[in-house]
């Protein structure tokens, strides 16, 4: 019995070493029209981008957001950088541009984006 319960013990100290395989989840495909990982994130952000600024467009056109002239500055300093970072990534996508130049666009983009939710009333 004391035999037993030594191999016992002795088994059980080593199951946590043997352990077993770690679980992964696979990476998700890439959706239709992208390149790679970064062609994907890149061009989601800007998509999101581009409807948040529909959206305050609608927003200030129906009179449910009347901008300040402050916040119409800001909101049309945000349009150029926008558009300017669709220039970036859609020369990143077809092969004509960088990476990194698209991904500093984006960054560019999400920086006014946080910054302008935070200073437009109610918190867009």
């Amino acid at each position: 019995m004391k035999r037993f319960s030594v191999v016992l013990i002795s088994a059980c100290l080593l199951l946590p070493i043997a352990g077993c395989k770690t679980a992964s989840s696979p990476t998700p495909p890439l959706a239709p029209g992208y390149q790679n990982t970064a062609d994907q994130t890149i061009g989601e952000t800007l998509a999101a981008a581009h409807a948040f600024y529909a959206q305050i467009q609608a927003d200030a056109a129906s009179g449910k957001y009347p901008p300040s002239d402050t916040e119409k500055a800001a909101l049309n300093a945000f349009g150029v950088t926008l558009n300017t970072a669709q220039i970036a990534y859609l020369a990143y996508h077809t092969g004509t541009g960088t990476e990194a130049a698209a991904q500093a666009a984006a960054t560019q983009v999400q920086t006014q984006q946080t910054a302008l939710q935070s200073s437009i009333t109610g918190g867009k």
